[in-house]
């Protein structure tokens, strides 16, 4: 369970209702208030559930995967050692597994955004057929259902039985509790400590903002700064290893385009958040990128043409002393944060 501890540095409290005790994240400097959905009010009690099904296997279909294996605590809740992750069977994924750090502001959510929520999102790697493949909710909830810890945590959290509503609920209130901001970058640029981060870091910011124009996508705002503007963009990853004309529709991936049928969206992915970047590598939507340095020579080289390229990706023109400081200044968006999140959050299966 989260450590009584690590609970106090995140939250307070207030009165006790029905179904258990209250929980208000406060937001670390350069994030805003995280929003709660009306339906889905955080407790304690849903929080350390939905951590306890974060971390079962039992959730995946032949009982070995977990979600936490997809996204590893100790490497940003994300997987730096793999492209793609590998599921059920050893079924290879389509993408990436995105990092949850912070994942509680973004929506849409998945990298063609077919989820508006984090509980609409819980269920998606539940039933894919190459991650944790089990067949339908009714499947997962009579697993559940038959374990006598999960009948007394569910009725703890929700006073009533396990559901499939009420599963997605408390996942999604466990992952909302993955906060980490106050990074240096917050230090320097929202809490004007100066010595927060150094001058080559600060020169990568002029670029960040000015030449290579990367806040076009990775917004700042004057009060707080998500570093997405949560929006869908080509850049052109991905079009060379699948073609236009590629025969079978079942093995390419489209993007966005998948979801809503535009054909402008061909190719387009959500714009991942920059914070704790520097943790959570391989990057885009296929891990096709090892390297921060590498991510900036693509940008610099203007992307990869294809017929929806975007056109905010153009040629930059940077010097290597340029992109040396432009990988300075990501690197300074990593949160101190994260160290209490990995140590609270090992895997328990």
């Amino acid at each position: 369970m989260i450590a009584l501890w690590l609970i106090g540095l995140l939250l307070s409290t207030t009165p006790l209702p029905a179904n258990g005790k209250p929980v208000v994240i406060e937001p670390h400097l350069g994030l805003p208030q995280l929003a709660i959905p009306d339906n889905n009010p955080l407790t304690t009690e849903k929080i350390a559930l939905g951590q306890m099904l974060f971390f079962d296997r039992r959730l995946s279909r032949d009982n070995t995967l977990s979600c936490a294996m997809c996204h590893i605590p100790n490497q940003g809740f994300s997987n730096n050692f793999v492209t793609t992750p590998t599921g059920y069977q050893r079924r290879k994924g389509r993408r990436n597994a995105p990092t949850l750090l912070n994942v509680g502001y973004l929506a849409p959510l998945f990298h063609d955004g077919r989820a508006q929520s984090l509980e609409d999102q819980a269920w998606g790697p539940l039933l894919n057929h190459r991650e944790m493949a089990n067949t339908s909710p009714t499947v997962v909830m009579a697993k559940i259902n038959l374990i006598p810890q999960y009948r007394q945590a569910f009725n703890k959290a929700f006073k009533t039985a396990p559901s499939k509503t009420t599963l997605a609920q408390a996942i999604a209130s466990f992952e909302r509790t993955l906060i980490a901001g106050n990074s240096p970058f917050d230090r320097w640029y929202y809490g004007h400590q100066e010595e927060a981060i150094n001058q080559t870091a600060k020169k990568g910011f002029s670029l960040f903002t000015g030449k290579a124009n990367c806040i076009r996508c990775h917004t700042i705002n004057q009060k707080t700064a998500l570093l997405t503007d949560q929006d869908f963009h080509n850049t052109g990853i991905g079009t060379r290893s699948h073609k236009a004309n590629t025969p079978d529709l079942k093995k390419r991936d489209l993007g966005r385009f998948e979801i809503t049928g535009n054909p402008t969206d061909r190719g387009r992915y959500k714009t991942p958040t920059l914070r704790n970047i520097a943790l959570t590598k391989p990057y885009m939507h296929n891990g096709s990128i090892n390297s921060l340095e590498q991510v900036i020579h693509f940008y610099n080289n203007g992307g990869i043409t294809n017929s929806n390229l975007s056109p905010l990706i153009q040629p930059l023109s940077l010097k290597p002393d340029e992109i040396n400081q432009l990988t300075a200044f990501l690197k300074t968006l990593s949160s101190p944060h994260v160290a209490a999140l990995i140590e609270n959050n090992q895997p328990k299966n």
